[in-house]
Formats: C-alpha cells, structure tokens, sequence
C-alpha cells in the first residue's frame, strides 16, 4: 500500500512539473513574440556600420587603467542567404588592426586581429556575437532557439526570459514591461581575474528604421564596467552578401559564391493533372501523394499528411494555382499520421473535413493541440472554424455539383488495416483514391493482397464501379503512377 501511494504521489510530482514547463514557455513565449511585434521584424538583409570605443585594460601603468581605442564596425543580416558578416577596425598605437568573419548556416570562416590565415571555426558563438548588434536579431535567435525559452519573471520595469544559444551558454533578455523594447541582454562567464562575472549589452535611444526598431547608442559591460561605448550611424536594406558590399575576397571561392544562394526549407509539391477534374499532388518529403478535386468554385484535398508547416505551405501554394477556388472541403481516407496529421493546419479555416465518427474524439483532440517549438509558425488555440462531417460504417457519401463529383465508401472492417477506412469514387474520371490499402511497383510484382486489396477488389465488384484507374497516396517512390483492376485481380488471385 505504502508504495502505492509513493507511486501516485510521484505521478503527480511529475505532471505538475510537466504543467509547469509548459505553462512557463508559453509564458517566456508571449512575452518573446510580443517583443517581436513591437520592435518588428524583418526579411529583408540589414548592413549596419556602427562607430565608437573600446575602454581597453591592458598592461597600463596601475590597476585597472583603461584606454580608449577607436572602432569601427560594419554587421550584415541576410536573412534569405542565412549569412552573418563582421567587419571590425581597431585603432592602438597608430597600427590598424582588422577582424573579418562570415557565416552561412553552420559555417564560419574568420580572419582575426593578429593572424591574416582563416580558420573555420563553429557558429553558436559568433551568432550570438552578431545578434547582439541588432535587438530585433537577438528576438529571432531567441525564437529561433525557442524550445530553450525560460521565464524568470519580473525586475524592475522588464519582464526577464532566457534562452540558450549553445551548449552551458544562456542568455537572458530583459524586455521593458510598457513598450515590450528589448532594452538589455545579459550573459554569464567566467574571468580568471575576476572569477565568475556577467556580460551586459545595453541598447538605448530607438528610433524606427524600415520598420524595425534600431537603438541610437549600446554600451557593453564587463565586470560591472564599460567595456565599449558605441554608435549607430549608417543602415542599408535589400543587399546581396556579394563582394560589391562585403571585404570578403579572402574567402574560399566555393564558399563565396554559395553566400548568395537562398536557403529554402520549403517543400516541394509536383502537380500534375490526371483528368479535367483532378490534380494529382507528390509530396517528395513525405514519400506521399495527395489529391485536388475541381468544383465548380472551390477545390477538395484528398489526404492531410503530418507536417504543420507542409500543410501551411500546401494552402498558400493551393492559393496561387486556384485563385478562383478556395478549398472548401478536406477527404481522409483514416486516421493515421500520413494521411491526417495535419489537419492541425486548417483548423481556423471555414472548411469541411470527410471523415468517420470514430475518429471524432481523435481529431478534437489534435486540432485544438498548441504548435510553437517545432515549426516556423506558431499555432494557439485561436477559434475552432473547421467542422466534420462522417461517413457512415459501411455507407457512403456523396459530395458533388455541376462540375464534379465523388462518392466516399466506408470499408474499415474489412481491410484489416484500420476500424474505419474510406475509399473515394470519382464517376466522371473513372478514378479510384484508396489511401495506402495497395501497392503499384514499377516492376509489377505479383503479391499477395490480403484483406487490404481484396477489400477494394470488392467494393469495386459490388458497387459495380467503372474504375479504368486506382491510385493511392502511400507510398509515391518506386511506385507506378496508377494500377488498374486487372492487376488488383491478379493480386487478390494470389492470396
């Protein structure tokens, strides 16, 4: 009995702290995003130059004496390219000391003060280095590292959240509670002077540029001191990280000329048509196919595959190639992830989702779920617009208009694949969408198959349906485009 409750106990000790990490990001991120919207964002590339001094300790004549140095630098963001770039000029001693270096994603190649040979070194560090120019970059490479984000709570007149940018390295911003301005950045080190110490970067003075929000003035400190006092004096926009605004040359060639290349995690869709009525769509990532049914003034889309940012990407690319279409409704064939895990994408939609009622709570469930950590686009728990509708065990449904029409038939018990499972008639285009029940390899094996083919071998028998041919979402590589009832006859004869 006695470690029965221990048990419960330490069930609950962990769900409340489960609750808690929860609720705490989403805290650190409200406060994140609203610190973006205030300061704004930009996609477009930024090359600041920036002027000042350096308070430099070195070996003077008492403790702690510091000199002036003059600095010069130039930071470019070129967000589309994922390239950094530092120049940097210090005067000592009448002798010109220069520190170039640049990234591109997860490469770095630098040229210090002291040594002309470069080396390539990683970029954790100096990406922080550079975000550090700009408030509003330091907001996107802490939303960037957003699963790291920790609220602290409130001092003075900032709300505190952290996040981390490499490994034991921890940031802590202080966002102003009225105007939500990132007024000050602050990190821990360690000296072998001064033992353990903080870094702190202070922006003051914003002014708005292109949109954004640009500080005047920032001042470094380290060990509690000035460490740098700097001013912003010059901002150019729409650059190409490219020889003509960059002292790039010594750079590698090869890594040079990929500094301009845009770098896309986009998905990439092919769309054919395979009747007046239908569009064919492959998904390379996600080995998938998906389905676009014509109406006569709105489109349907046959399968939902996982991936929240495909899907948000699918409906903007949907957009542009049917202007005169909205999509009215979604067909799944089930449940599983690659053909409707992502429905989350449309749920604020006005559109009609094709399903069957056992998968209603399922569905209620991961529509209403919040998406921020691992996709480009958060999503909240913002008013549930899309709705469902079911097609009845071993019944059908008929959607249809002038234009087009498709019958859905409920076969699940038969499949041996899922309780519930759709398969989707189109009279017009003689075509049949049967989701992953079946498989067409370019070679044209011969196999068994089993309750899956059978069970669309004999809808096809009992509906009397005039297919000329199947197609299937799952999986697209190594597949023919389509099969055909002749060959599902050969598969079924082979069980």
């Amino acid at each position: 009995m006695k470690r029965f409750f221990v048990s419960i106990f330490l069930v609950s000790m962990f769900s409340a702290v489960f609750g808690q990490t929860i609720d705490n990001y989403n805290k650190a991120l409200s406060v994140l995003i609203k610190s973006q919207t205030a300061m704004g964002e930009s996609n477009v590339s930024i090359l600041v130059s920036i002027k000042g001094s350096i308070h430099n300790q070195d070996h003077y004549e008492t403790p702690e004496k510091t000199k002036d140095l003059p600095l010069q630098e130039t930071y470019g963001f070129f967000v589309n390219e994922k390239v950094a770039y530092l120049y940097r000029e210090m005067q000592n001693r009448a002798n010109t000391y220069q520190r170039t270096a640049v990234s591109k994603q997860d490469s770095l190649y630098e040229r210090g003060y002291y040594d002309k040979s470069f080396s390539k070194l990683s970029t954790q560090d100096f990406a922080f280095e550079v975000a550090k120019t700009l408030p509003t970059e330091m907001l996107r490479l802490a939303y960037e590292n957003r699963k790291s984000l920790r609220y602290l709570g409130e001092k003075s007149l900032y709300y505190l959240i952290s996040f981390s940018y490499a490994t034991n390295q921890n940031a802590t911003l202080y966002i102003n509670q009225q105007t939500y301005m990132l007024e000050k950045v602050e990190t821990l080190g360690y000296s072998d002077i001064y033992g353990d110490v903080s870094f702190e970067t202070v922006y003051k003075d914003f002014t708005d540029k292109n949109g954004i929000k640009i500080p005047s003035t920032r001042i470094d400190y380290e060990y509690g001191k000035p460490e740098r006092e700097l001013t912003y004096s010059d901002l150019r926009f729409d650059l190409k990280p490219d020889t003509s605004n960059l002292r790039i040359k010594w750079l590698p060639e090869y890594f040079r000329k990929k500094l301009s290349e845009p770098v896309s995690a986009k998905e990439q869709f092919e769309f054919s048509t395979i009747s007046p009525t239908l569009d064919l769509v492959k998904i390379l990532s996600q080995n998938n196919k998906a389905l676009i049914a014509k109406f006569a003034d709105y489109i349907a889309l046959f399968e939902v595959p996982q991936g929240i940012d495909l899907n948000i990407q699918l409906i903007e690319e949907l957009k542009k190639r049917y202007p005169d279409r909205p999509l009215r409704y979604l067909f799944v064939t089930h449940h599983h992830p690659d053909h409707a895990g992502g429905i989350r994408a449309y749920a604020n939609q006005q559109i009609t989702l094709i399903t069957t009622a056992g998968n209603k709570e399922y569905f209620e469930k991961i529509l209403t779920t919040s998406h921020s950590i691992g996709i480009n686009k958060a999503l909240y728990n913002e008013p549930i617009k899309l709705k469902m509708e079911f097609v009845p065990l071993t019944g059908d449904k008929i959607v249809k208009d002038k234009f087009n029409e498709v019958i859905g038939y409920e076969i699940g018990a038969n499949t041996s694949h899922t309780s519930e499972h759709l398969a989707y008639y189109f009279p017009k285009s003689k075509i049949l969408w049967t989701g992953d029940l079946l498989f067409f390899d370019q070679k044209e094996t011969v196999y068994p198959a089993g309750a899956r083919g059978k069970s669309i071998y004999d809808l096809i028998q009992t509906k009397k349906l005039a297919v000329g041919k199947i197609y299937t979402s799952w999986p697209l590589h190594g597949q023919k485009e389509f099969g055909t009832v002749d060959f599902l006859k050969k598969l079924v004869a082979s069980n």
